[in-house]
């Protein structure tokens, strides 16, 4: 390894020594709530197919109390959080509305600060074309 191959990793070191975000990995969480772990799954493993999202977990047993039509709600869902490169989001959001029995779905997009290079790189070529 020539000296100038170490002195830029080590320039991409922060200083906990965690190993620095390449910009093309930074990558979001979309967060949405559906009414079942079936119908959340199956979008989310849509997602994964088509290459909208490098991965999906679904956290079942949820319960979410709002105001609808003026009314105070309460109602068991499940969440769907998809893993992704922020360059996915637009996309992800828009196949979770096209898909989403509710009609205003919760969905939030929510950046990572940080994480392993290496599973930020993976995410990305999950979600690279085909």
């Amino acid at each position: 390894m020539a000296a100038n191959d170490k002195s830029r990793r080590d320039d991409q070191q922060s200083h906990t020594g965690a190993a620095a975000i390449p910009p093309d990995c930074a990558a979001v969480l979309v967060y949405a709530t559906f009414p079942s772990e079936p119908l959340a799954v199956n979008i989310g493993r849509q997602m994964v197919e088509a290459r909208l999202a490098g991965c999906i977990n679904v956290l079942p047993g949820m319960t979410s109390v709002y105001v609808w039509e003026g009314k105070t709600e309460t109602s068991s869902e499940v969440v769907l959080i998809a893993k992704m490169p922020a360059n996915a989001a637009e996309r992800a959001v828009a196949f979770i509305k096209a898909n989403h029995p509710y009609d205003t779905p919760a969905i939030l997009v929510l950046p990572v600060a940080g994480g392993s290079a290496e599973y930020l790189a993976w995410l990305a070529l999950g979600t690279a074309p085909a």
